[in-house]
């Protein structure tokens, strides 16, 4: 089968631990882009920090933003097939983070907010101080969260985590037993919360449908639970190395970690 578009989540697959893009991916990115493959990011991440590896590989797709929330067209600078919480909800939300004494940021239409800065954070900033100043994302640092809902006009994520690993479980359990969410794990102390069925899989799903491609005619590349959706539904899914199993198993077959060239070697293998 010819395969005619390649889905990409980032951390942890396309990115090294480094936050980097490996040399080779980038060379073979520029060759099956060269030939009319269409390479898409898929990520819970906001569209302003997806951006620099959107610059990077030349790309002109969309990106998948926040699991799935929204699509961005990075070209008109606009939002698609958005589906953000309502106020309501986004207060639900940060009443539980309150309860469980979880930490947030919380996703707007425009930027990413927090209220307190942790090891997360700062290990993030160093990584935007390390880029040229007309690709540094806006983060912003807030002082009420409430404000932040009330005044943003589309709230899509709240991106919560925890060292206190059963608080965070607690959160989560309690998080979908209301229903209306979609709490999916991206790291062992990162939980992303969204409205229900914003996934990667279905952003893909919306997005393979704008482009007239097949879901069978995609390969996509992840490495954790958020991206089990994307992988299952994909013609074929590849699994990172570091992976767990249970992610693996949703996965035609796994490749080599996110630190070493097998995604260059796997895009020679199905496309030059």
């Amino acid at each position: 089968m010819k395969y005619k578009a390649v889905a990409f989540d980032m951390d942890g697959t396309l990115l090294g631990s480094n936050r980097l893009i490996l040399p080779e991916t980038i060379a073979v990115i520029e060759k099956i882009t060269a030939k009319g493959v269409k390479v898409i990011l898929v990520s819970g991440r906001h569209h302003s920090v997806i951006y620099p590896y959107y610059y990077q590989l030349k790309l002109s797709t969309p990106a998948i933003c926040c699991n799935g929330s929204y699509l961005y067209d990075f070209e008109k600078q606009n939002a698609f097939s958005a589906k953000p919480m309502t106020k309501d909800q986004a207060r639900m939300l940060l009443n539980l983070v309150n309860q469980y004494g979880i930490h947030t940021l919380i996703y707007t239409d425009k930027m990413m907010t927090y209220e307190l800065l942790d090891d997360h954070l700062e290990s993030f900033f160093k990584w935007v101080k390390s880029l040229p100043e007309f690709l540094q994302p806006e983060i912003k640092k807030v002082d009420d969260f409430e404000k932040v809902i009330e005044q943003s006009d589309a709230i899509f994520k709240f991106a919560t985590s925890s060292h206190n690993i059963p608080a965070l479980q607690q959160f989560s359990n309690a998080v979908d037993s209301l229903g209306v969410f979609s709490c999916e794990w991206s790291w062992s102390n990162r939980a992303d919360v969204a409205v229900k069925d914003n996934t990667k899989g279905n952003g893909l799903t919306h997005w393979a449908e704008h482009e007239n491609i097949d879901l069978s005619e995609i390969v996509a590349f992840g490495d954790s639970y958020n991206d089990i959706s994307m992988l299952s539904i994909a013609g074929l899914g590849i699994a990172m190395g570091n992976a767990d199993d249970e992610v693996k198993a949703k996965a035609n077959y796994a490749i080599g970690d996110n630190n070493g060239p097998s995604i260059a070697k796997e895009l020679e293998e199905l496309f030059l």
